[in-house]
């Protein structure tokens, strides 16, 4: 698992984790999370069921990401777009509750019961964060294991490895790649992800 000391003391957890829950409070849940990988080459959508809404590509990837690298490319937008998605389910859990409607009278406040909401708090912070890095480190550490099934795109310049119903990594063909303009790479990596979603274990039935 990723460290997470640069979250830093409990304290500063604390009010970081208020401060965010305060600001996702405040504001309507995003429709769509994007992702970016680093070379600004993929640009990707994901909606809040965590299916992929579109992909794009740069018209400068050739430079950016290169034929050899759109792969990972598509692979770190997925993961960053993922990550966001997570981040907010994880923020709101955290808020609290919504007061019933006849809520009956509660008993007076005890001496213990701020240290106790502090202490419920902290955890379910600790949880939320720690839900998010090990998914993270599931979906960075995965590719190195065997996987089990691939899919590939229309023209098999790209290749989803899965393992179960979860992308463990993106793969190009280069030599197929070489021949794709920028709206023919698009298509591909769009179909790729329609292909896995319509793959999905009960993702018929939801559709119906």
């Amino acid at each position: 698992m990723a460290n997470l000391d640069f979250l830093g003391d409990d304290d500063a957890l604390r009010t970081n984790a208020a401060q965010a829950v305060d600001e996702s409070a405040t504001r309507s849940a995003p429709r769509l999370h994007s992702g970016q990988d680093r070379t600004a080459s993929v640009s990707l959508l994901l909606t809040r069921a965590g299916q992929v809404d579109d992909v794009t590509i740069s018209r400068d990837w050739r430079r950016q990401a290169g034929v050899t690298r759109i792969g990972d490319a598509v692979y770190e937008a997925y993961t960053c777009a993922l990550g966001s998605l997570l981040e907010t389910t994880a923020l709101e859990e955290l808020q609290p509750d919504q007061p019933a409607l006849a809520r009956p009278p509660q008993p007076p406040a005890t001496s213990t019961e701020p240290e106790l909401d502090q202490a419920l708090w902290l955890q379910r912070t600790w949880g939320a964060l720690h839900q998010i890095d090990a998914e993270l480190a599931r979906l960075s550490h995965a590719p190195e294991q065997p996987e089990q099934r691939t899919i590939s795109s229309p023209h098999g310049c790209l290749t989803l490895h899965l393992r179960g119903a979860g992308i463990t990594a993106i793969t190009s063909d280069t030599a197929r790649v070489a021949g794709m303009d920028t709206e023919q790479l698009r298509f591909e990596a769009r179909s790729l992800f329609r292909t896995y979603e319509l793959a999905r274990p009960g993702e018929t039935e939801a559709r119906r």
